[in-house]
């Protein structure tokens, strides 16, 4: 910030991934918070549950859905845009060892695309709980939190701790 600037762009481009994937851990945490009462409400209430759960589901899954998309994209375009700045860096700087951090971090945002196929069935099932009664929604739901917790667990967290590792890291050398 010595540019007397008001945001110094190197600074802000070393921090974006933390804020984008804090973003992404918000988005997260809310869809646990909110989904999962209907699983804490079902057994008080289980005919409203049963109705309602299926159609709040779709309508919270597909306004959400953009979101992932402009936390997690962005995630990954940042997170790999600064792992090759570290990487690719000759001259002294900024700690060199940010650029695995940020790799990190890239590869495990991206890797949270690689839980699609295991739940666009639970989103699907989640769905159409609303039209065929053969389908409990409220266990539709269910395994939808299953994946999304083992997701949060195996990805979003740990992307989220190599942003931030890599952020302390590059702005440690400032």
């Amino acid at each position: 910030m010595a540019s007397g600037q008001f945001v110094d762009p190197q600074t802000l481009l070393r921090v974006a991934p933390l804020i984008t994937s804090t973003a992404s851990l918000v988005i997260a945490g809310d869809s646990h918070l909110f989904l999962s009462s209907f699983i804490s409400l079902a057994p008080q209430r289980p005919q409203q549950v049963a109705e309602l759960a299926p159609r709040y589901f779709e309508a919270f899954f597909w306004r959400g859905l953009p979101a992932i998309f402009a936390s997690y994209g962005p995630s990954v375009a940042l997170g790999a845009t600064n792992a090759w700045h570290y990487y690719s860096r000759t001259s002294p700087g900024p700690s060199p060892a940010s650029w695995a951090w940020y790799a990190g971090g890239t590869a495990l945002a991206l890797a949270h695309y690689a839980f699609v196929p295991k739940i666009m069935w639970k989103v699907k099932d989640a769905i159409d709980a609303k039209d065929v009664k053969e389908i409990d929604g409220v266990q539709a739901i269910r395994g939808w939190l299953d994946v999304h917790h083992v997701r949060m667990a195996l990805v979003d967290i740990p992307a989220w701790t190599c942003f931030l590792i890599a952020t302390l890291k590059s702005l440690k050398s400032i």
